[in-house]
């Protein structure tokens, strides 16, 4: 008997599908939020601190730490926020050609109501790389769920192959 064979393994599987439907679920949450604070937030200005990329051949990813103050707030607010790197690389360029001691500054748009951010640059375009990341999550669940109930029906059906004997 292999492991995924074990109906109790291959009843555990649902669990892949269950995932990436929470997944799914949290992204749109944040997709549709990003949306409010496009239509409804304030632009501001947030001082980067910090720019971490890692480029590497198995994984490429990065953040870019920001200082702003949220409207209506009366400190200021430090955040690491994780972009994609197309939007990484943009901020960057500028960033490597500033002189000694100066600061850079972003333009985001953000709301009191929620702690997502929106570039003021890509407004339409951070949203909907979200709710696309959403999309993506939606359709991995489908299919694994799709997969995962195919082998189910054909161990209950067919058995465990491992061990059939020619």
């Amino acid at each position: 008997m292999t492991f995924l064979s074990h109906p109790v393994a291959a009843r555990a599987l649902w669990a892949l599908p269950l995932l990436l439907v929470v997944i799914a679920v949290a992204t749109t949450k944040a997709g549709l939020e990003q949306r409010a604070v496009d239509a409804s937030g304030t632009v501001v200005q947030a001082e980067v601190t910090d720019l971490t990329l890692r480029e590497r051949s198995e994984i490429t990813s990065g953040q870019v730490g920001l200082r702003y103050t949220p409207p209506g707030a009366a400190a200021p607010v430090e955040r690491e926020v994780e972009l994609p790197m197309i939007l990484l690389k943009e901020i960057e360029v500028d960033y490597l050609t500033l002189a000694e001691g100066e600061t850079m500054t972003l333009p985001i748009v953000v709301s009191p109501a929620t702690d997502q951010i929106v570039l003021a640059t890509h407004r339409r375009g951070t949203w909907l790389l979200t709710l696309s990341l959403a999309g993506m999550a939606v359709i991995g669940a489908l299919v694994s769920g799709v997969l995962v109930g195919g082998w189910n029906r054909f161990l209950a059906r067919e058995g465990d192959p491992g061990l059939r004997t020619a």
